[in-house]
């Protein structure tokens, strides 16, 4: 049922019936409830019937806390949420497309949240006209809905190359469970700078962060044949596995060069200093975030828009020339 059937229904006019659901003040208690009423048994009441709220409340689903890479997102979509005047609900997923979906689901019939941005889609977003929905870091074709991607293809591309140029062929992967993307991404980047891949070196630890470093590390240091250089799926990784490296008494960049990704803070300060794939976290969460209080603040801001931000490799010490 459509406002005007609705208020033709009642008794009304259309105008009364607007001014009923936007909460105005110029219509009685008893003709909102009589408008009310009738919705509800039309099944039209939570259709039309926004709470009147002070701010916007935007939700935003992460697969996590634990890692670096996703604190830090979150800190900076609450920071730029709260400089246009809205707060953030946090709500976790745990890498589990069961839980995103329920959760999504439960937002937007309860109509406790404005909008939506999903960190890392685990499942397929789809489009609803009454709640906007972003997704960050998700693929486009499970995606109904505006998304922001990271390019990390090329950048990787590039990466093996910059290990080739300085002389490094014989290229190993370190990630955890959740690192099968960059995996893909790794063995293609090899494939294309028309280097072989060491299925023995390509390395997803069950353990997660610095510990997934040092578990693969610990395997590789006792292999007979060793690698030149290794890639991290993101820098704890490379962190701990420096770590390992150094426990065996062998050190970065002289007996092995380390590539990691996201450009986490202390990867600039560590001893040393952490050659990066920058992901460009900061200009992520704003476009996150403008996006959607585009499609709040404006009902005509309909188009679907599928965002690709560049990412940067950082040359630091922890790669060296060996030819």
């Amino acid at each position: 049922m459509n406002l005007e059937k609705l208020a033709q229904t009642v008794g009304v006019s259309l105008g009364t019936v607007s001014k009923a659901f936007s909460g105005s003040k110029e219509i009685s208690e008893n003709t909102k409830q009589k408008i009310f009423a009738v919705a509800k048994e039309n099944g039209c009441f939570e259709k039309y019937y926004k709470a009147k709220r002070e701010k916007k409340v935007i939700a935003v689903i992460c697969p996590e806390l634990e890692s670096n890479y996703y604190c830090a997102i979150a800190s900076r979509i609450e920071s730029e949420l709260n400089k246009r005047g809205a707060v953030m609900m946090l709500l976790l997923s745990s890498f589990s497309s069961k839980k995103e979906q329920e959760l999504v689901n439960y937002l937007i019939t309860s109509k406790s949240v404005d909008g939506i941005i999903i960190i890392t889609a685990q499942s397929r977003v789809k489009f609803n006209e009454n709640v906007p929905i972003v997704a960050v870091n998700t693929r486009r074709d499970l995606s109904e809905v505006d998304c922001i991607n990271v390019a990390f293809k090329d950048t990787i591309i590039d990466t093996i190359a910059y290990l080739k140029e300085n002389g490094h062929e014989k290229i190993a992967f370190i990630g955890d469970m959740f690192a099968k993307s960059k995996l893909n991404m790794f063995i293609n980047a090899m494939q294309i700078n028309g280097l072989s891949v060491n299925q023995e070196w390509l390395f997803t630890e069950k353990v997660r962060f610095e510990d997934a470093g040092k578990s693969a590390m610990e395997k590789l240091l006792v292999m007979d044949e060793q690698p030149t250089a290794i890639f991290c799926s993101y820098d704890n990784i490379a962190l701990g596995a420096i770590q390992s490296i150094r426990t065996h008494g062998k050190n970065v960049p002289d007996d092995y060069s380390i590539v990691g990704i996201d450009d986490i803070p202390i990867a600039s300060h560590y001893n040393i200093s952490l050659t990066t794939i920058k992901s460009r976290k900061n200009t992520i969460c704003n476009t996150a975030v403008d996006l959607i209080m585009k499609k709040l603040e404006s009902k005509f801001f309909s188009l679907h828009q599928k965002i690709s931000l560049k990412t940067e490799l950082v040359k630091r010490g922890s790669v060296k020339k060996i030819n």
